[in-house]
């Protein structure tokens, strides 16, 4: 055997190894992060399903809704407090003190309000925060960990390539001795 057949048997070879081996990083990657696609015959049957529909009308779409709330529920949403008027013989200044100290402690009730929503508002917020961060980290941890694996795929596909071009400028010299 001469020196240019065993050089074109080489790259014969390594050409062949060099596709499988891409071959098989684009698998990888594919398996890894591509999207669940059907075989042929899956991509065939929603071609023809995609046609079929085209030519029937769709099914009218009929819908009701109800809603339902308990006693209980209800109940528990709601605080009442009961006030007592004054006599009804009470003069207007015994009146007038009345309505001062409804107001009085209306404006006390309003304050707790005030800062219980505002007290309420600010842990809604800070537990926003937190789980914002902590998604925000975890889909950083996903995205390097696809970065990673991915590169890997890459990399291998490149290095199949490379066995492939090397194969072939062996065949070309093995071809032209």
């Amino acid at each position: 055997m001469t020196a240019g057949a065993v050089l074109t048997v080489i790259g014969g070879c390594l050409q062949l190894v060099g596709l499988a081996v891409a071959g098989l990083g684009v698998r990888r990657t594919r398996l890894e992060y591509g999207r669940e696609r059907p075989g042929t015959w899956g991509q065939a049957k929603e071609w023809l399903g995609a046609l079929r529909r085209i030519f029937q009308p769709l099914p009218p779409v009929a819908g009701t809704a109800t809603m339902v709330i308990s006693a209980d529920a209800a109940g528990a949403a709601f605080n009442a407090t009961v006030v007592a008027a004054p006599a009804p013989d009470a003069t207007a200044a015994e009146r007038e003190q009345f309505l001062v100290e409804r107001v009085i402690w209306l404006q006390r009730e309003a304050g707790r309000l005030r800062e219980s929503v505002a007290n309420e508002g600010r842990e809604l917020r800070a537990a926003v925060d937190h789980l914002s961060g902590a998604m925000n980290e975890r889909a950083d941890q996903l995205r390097r960990g696809i970065d990673s694996a991915m590169a890997d795929g890459l990399a291998q596909e490149a290095l199949g390539l490379w066995f492939a071009a090397v194969g072939a400028v062996l065949a070309i010299i093995g071809a032209a001795i």
